[in-house]
């Protein structure tokens, strides 16, 4: 009996002990310690073989700003309207509307001739590829709201880079070409209202009712492509392994077409009638000139500074 209560505490005691030897799993029993796996590593922020897709707006500054001082003065010298006389009743007619409304182009206003204006809003889109986490290439396109159009360009740029942790200053060159864009020009016009032929006065008449004379100044749309070179430094910072944002400046090179603005004479030519007793007795020529500005369309007073504020997308 002694001894079958001895095997009974034995066995019981064994059962008791069980779960603290084992507490610890097989490993801790057999003398080995468990191996921590280590955290997965942050991801490269810049990488070789990287495809930058960026989105940004921009304002942009002109090289040239302000205007011309042009004087509001009437080019036409001399400027002889065109009239009637009747000799039998001595009646003089009213200016006659044989060149009614006069515009004339008497100078250049904006010193800038790509917007029209001292600065602009814009926007663009730029692809680069990074063969190397340092050295990239790519092609960028730009757009700028002008005074009354649209300029716009596109280039092939080249990027260095040197990133350090989230952060990577970049410096880039970049040559391609723009379109589009204006100058403003201080025009003379002339405007009159007409009346029909007047009692006792040749039919075949029209009259002048009064006659305006006014400036305004207007853009000229600038008509051929030129060449854009570009110059510029920034910085990005990743905000996470493939969104960032940009912010950097460049200088902008307009160059390569060369049509300067010229002067031409302009002719304009009426007649004065001499009725008698309303029928035609005589007829004389008038003829007013006055120095008329043919608008050109070269590259110069068209660089500009340019910041950029973006969005880039890496894969």
């Amino acid at each position: 009996m002694k001894k079958l209560t001895l095997t009974f505490c034995a066995l019981f005691a064994l059962f008791a002990a069980a779960p603290a030897i084992f507490a610890d799993g097989p490993e801790s029993y057999s003398g080995k310690k468990e191996v921590m796996q280590p955290a997965p590593p942050v991801c490269d922020f810049y990488r070789a073989h990287e495809w930058d897709l960026g989105i940004w707006a921009s304002w942009s500054f002109a090289s040239d700003t302000g205007h011309f001082d042009v004087p509001e003065v009437d080019p036409f010298t001399p400027d002889v309207d065109p009239s009637t006389f009747d000799i039998g009743t001595g009646f003089f007619g009213e200016q006659r509307i044989d060149n009614p409304n006069e515009r004339i182009n008497i100078g250049q206003w904006s010193k800038n001739q790509l917007w029209a204006r001292d600065d602009a809003w814009g926007g663009g889109v730029d692809v680069k590829y990074f063969f190397s986490r340092y050295f990239g290439v790519g092609v960028e396109g730009l757009g700028f709201a002008a005074k009354t159009n649209f300029a716009g360009g596109e280039l092939m740029t080249l990027t260095a880079r040197y990133p350090f942790g989230r952060f990577a200053p970049y410096a880039w060159a970049g040559l391609g070409a723009i379109e589009g864009g204006a100058t403003t020009y201080k025009f003379f016009n002339e405007k009159a209202t007409q009346v029909g032929a007047g009692p006792g006065i040749y039919s075949g008449t029209q009259f002048v009712l009064n006659e305006q004379e006014f400036w305004t100044t207007d853009p000229v749309n600038n008509s051929h492509v030129r060449g854009l070179g570009q110059l510029g430094a920034g910085m990005e910072f990743r905000v996470t392994c493939h969104i960032g944002l940009m912010a950097d400046f460049s200088w902008n090179f307009v160059f390569g077409h060369s049509e300067a603005d010229k002067t031409v004479l302009f002719t304009e030519q009426g007649t004065d009638i001499t009725n008698f007793f309303g029928a035609p007795f005589a007829r004389t020529p008038v003829i007013n000139t006055a120095p008329k500005l043919v608008p050109g369309s070269g590259s110069d007073n068209q660089d500009f500074g340019m910041v950029r504020l973006g969005v880039t997308f890496s894969y």
